[in-house]
């Protein structure tokens, strides 16, 4: 049988011989939903919530679902790989158009780093938020280019009454010397300014508790001027080659609370960096204040220079880079977290899990997809990588409020889903504690039978079924959509729809280990599918290392010898009834060999779960002898 493969590798076959009439520790899983902080169709693996909400933010009522869908799954045992998903109305806040007049931007979309990275140019302004979302509205980016912009002696003299945030100046300039959040000293005090009326009028945020008597010089000072151990001038690698002026100090703030809960906090500084393309920092490494923006900050992306710098960016030797005597803040806005996802746009970001190597996770979390989702789901992700299983949950609409017609709504559901042995399908939605909206909400139920698995998996093993009252047991339900009877569960379990269920004294459990598959094999159960996943990944592992090697009775021998030892721990391990490999001149012959190829047969003998119990009770005379009944 000939191979097939055009470059060197290895190809998997799989044929069920097992026919009737009837370990992966930590296993990761894999999710793309709407988020309203994060890089857009990029995976990010997340270990627990607070990281999720540290990456992707809180949750709105918009997007709650899909957020409690993955942190529904990180409840239980595993990471997971997080797809942000947004159509193109998601917009990274921004500060003023390149063109403009000073006021704050539009936006643009920038999905991630990689779109950043490959677009030349932007009409925004100098600076961007790091992701799309109305998050990012929040964001203010101040600068103090120069020592001039650090500290000066304003122009005039001032007079404050205790008491009071007006400040009176006689022959001052603040209109053009100052900018709100400004810090005003005198009379001891430093205060921020508010708001500037005109050249002799200004606004403090804060009254002058002993007042500054008429006549009475000031200096103005940075905001952030404390935040910082000296004013920005020219650095060491700068001066070594003649350049002047190239420091600058940047600091991202939280303007507006909306990130930190308090407003004006600081939420990254860089001090001492250079406007010269080409510096360097003392220890080496890029000193270039757009190259380390881009790549130290969390928050922002640089966009463009100054318009003020007119010179900013150009390499360092000889240059006297533009002299900007003022601080430059700039708050950001337009962002915005973007509509309702269509499923082109979930499957567009579930596109980005296909690939295994960049994303080696075994169970993917359909979360509220539609039919449309979970077919993608299962055909061009599970289908083609054939190592992990999609969860899928039947359609809201299906299950909640629906009382009395559940099962002929999930049965119509299913016949417009791809049937397969690499999907496992549920009955359920739950309703659960949104503590992020202080309310109550229904969440599919899938991703806590992914959750499930994963728990399994690091408990037990993967080639267990997941399913019972001792492993299928799911979190943080409040209630079901609706609790299945027997005689709807024996319904669902007939179109191959794994039954959730509360079971008083028990909790809420899974209580089917059928994959979403109508023919009748050993491959229809999910601990069987499993089992298979990670005997041949483990194997393919292994088989890996052969390649290259001499294609000869010592290099097969070698190969038996490695997988026979791992089968046999598989089966001390209640994975499989009995194995045999075979990997001689009887599968290699003289042309298998001829043509560089290496073929191994590995015949699996799984175990079943029990599904079925049937307890024979017999009532007998007082006299009798069991033994003899029994017998």
């Amino acid at each position: 049988m000939a191979i097939s493969l055009i470059s060197p590798g290895v190809k998997i076959t799989e044929q069920d011989l097992v026919s009737s009439s009837s370990s992966l520790a930590a296993t990761a899983g894999a999710f793309a939903g709407m988020f309203r902080w994060g890089s857009i169709d990029l995976p990010q693996l997340v270990l627990n919530e607070a990281e999720l909400v540290a990456e992707f933010g809180k949750p709105k009522s918009t997007n709650v679902v899909d957020f409690l869908s993955a942190a529904n799954f990180l409840s239980y045992a595993a990471p997971l790989y997080v797809v942000r998903s947004a159509n193109n109305t998601a917009k990274n806040a921004t500060s003023e158009a390149t063109t403009g007049s000073g006021t704050a931007g539009t936006g643009v979309l920038i999905k991630n780093k990689d779109v950043y990275e490959t677009t030349a140019s932007f009409d925004n302004g100098p600076w961007a938020a790091r992701y799309a979302g109305e998050i990012g509205n929040s964001l203010k980016v101040s600068i103090c280019p120069s020592a001039a912009a650090w500290q000066s002696t304003l122009t005039g003299t001032f007079t404050v009454a205790i008491g009071t945030t007006a400040v009176v100046g006689s022959g001052s300039a603040a209109n053009t010397e100052l900018i709100p959040g400004d810090l005003f000293v005198a009379g001891g005090k430093s205060i921020r300014v508010a708001s500037i009326t005109n050249a002799t009028h200004f606004t403090l945020e804060s009254a002058h508790t002993t007042g500054v008597t008429a006549g009475s010089s000031a200096v103005r000072r940075w905001e952030f001027y404390g935040e910082f151990t000296a004013a920005p001038g020219t650095s060491i690698y700068g001066a070594g080659v003649n350049a002047v002026n190239d420091e600058l100090h940047i600091v991202v703030v939280d303007e507006d609370s909306v990130i930190t809960g308090a407003k004006n906090t600081v939420l990254e500084k860089f001090e001492g960096l250079s406007k010269g393309s080409d510096a360097k920092a003392s220890e080496g490494g890029t000193n270039y204040y757009k190259d380390i923006i881009n790549n130290q900050s969390k928050w922002i992306y640089w966009t463009d220079h100054d318009s003020a710098g007119s010179n900013w960016g150009n390499t360092l030797v000889g240059t006297t880079y533009t002299a900007v005597t003022t601080p430059k803040n700039y708050s950001l806005a337009g962002g915005n977290d973007g509509g309702a996802l269509t499923d082109g746009d979930r499957t567009t970001s579930y596109s980005y899990i296909a690939d295994e190597n960049s994303v080696p996770a075994t169970l993917i979390v359909a979360g509220q997809a539609s039919a449309t989702v979970a077919n993608y789901i299962i055909s061009e992700i599970c289908e083609v990588r054939k190592d992990c299983i999609a969860c899928i949950s039947p359609l809201r609409a299906n299950v909640v409020n629906n009382a009395g017609s559940e099962v002929s709504a999930i049965e119509t559901w299913a016949g417009t889903v791809t049937r397969s042995t690499y999907a496992f399908a549920d009955s359920n939605w739950k309703y659960q504690y949104d503590k992020y909206n202080d309310t109550y909400v229904y969440v599919p139920c899938n991703p806590d039978t992914a959750g499930v698995m994963s728990r399994n998996d690091v408990l037990r093993e993967s080639w267990l079924s997941p399913a019972g009252p001792a492993n299928g047991v799911m979190n943080n339900v409040v209630k079901l959509a609706w609790n299945p009877n027997q005689t709807a569960r024996d319904a669902l379990y007939k179109v191959a729809v794994n039954p959730i269920y509360t079971q008083i004294g028990r909790g809420t459990l899974l209580f089917g280990d059928k994959t979403f598959f109508l023919k009748n094999t050993s491959l229809n159960r999910i601990n069987v599918r499993r089992l298979f996943i990670d005997i041949q990944k483990t194997i393919a592992d292994a088989a890996r290392n052969v390649l290259f090697d001499q294609n000869d009775e010592s290099t097969r021998v070698n190969f038996v010898n490695n997988v026979t030892p791992y089968l046999r721990a598989v089966q001390a391990r209640r994975g499989l009834q009995a194995f045999r490999v075979v990997c001689d001149s009887s599968n290699n012959p003289d042309e298998v060999v001829s043509n560089n190829e290496f073929i191994c047969d590995i015949f699996i003998q799984p175990i079943r779960s029990v599904n079925f119990v049937q307890l024979n009770f017999v009532s007998v005379r007082g006299s009798a002898n069991f033994t003899e009944i029994a017998a």
